[in-house]
């Protein structure tokens, strides 16, 4: 019951606000079985990214970013999904408040007893719930 109580309400449902409002979406456009896959391991990346420790982040980026040859490949790729992200601006946004939520609920997740694959869990589980609850409703309704 601890656990339940210590569960961050408004951030979670937040959460799962955006992501029902991106599974009506999706339902309503028609979209064929392999964009909820990867909607799915979209969700699935998002929550380890935002989950896992920062140490290990910054290993792997430092590690990345000793050359300068990685460093100015880094750069450009940075750059052209910069163009693309404000050239599909109407899509970019929904990926962008799906960020926003699961990082504000990250956030209330740390301040409580959570360990980090607890955080994983409840955000994987959380969004993928609202997922499915937006395709859901786009049935009924």
């Amino acid at each position: 019951m601890f656990f339940i109580k210590a569960l961050p309400r408004l951030s979670l449902l937040l959460l799962a606000g955006t992501y029902c409002n991106f599974g009506w979406t999706l339902a309503t456009a028609e979209s064929p079985w392999w964009v909820w896959v990867l909607c799915i391991v979209f969700i699935f990346l998002m929550a380890e990214a935002l989950a896992a420790p920062w140490s290990i982040i910054r290993t792997i980026s430092v590690r990345w970013l000793k050359s300068d040859y990685r460093t100015f490949f880094t750069v450009l790729l940075g750059a052209f999904f910069l163009v693309v992200f404000l050239s599909w601006l109407d899509i970019s946004a929904y990926g962008l408040a799906l960020l926003v939520s699961a990082a504000i609920a990250r956030l209330d997740l740390q301040t409580g007893p959570f360990r980090p694959w607890q955080d994983f869990l409840i955000l994987f589980v959380v969004a993928t719930l609202g997922l499915s609850l937006g395709w859901a409703l786009s049935l009924i309704f």
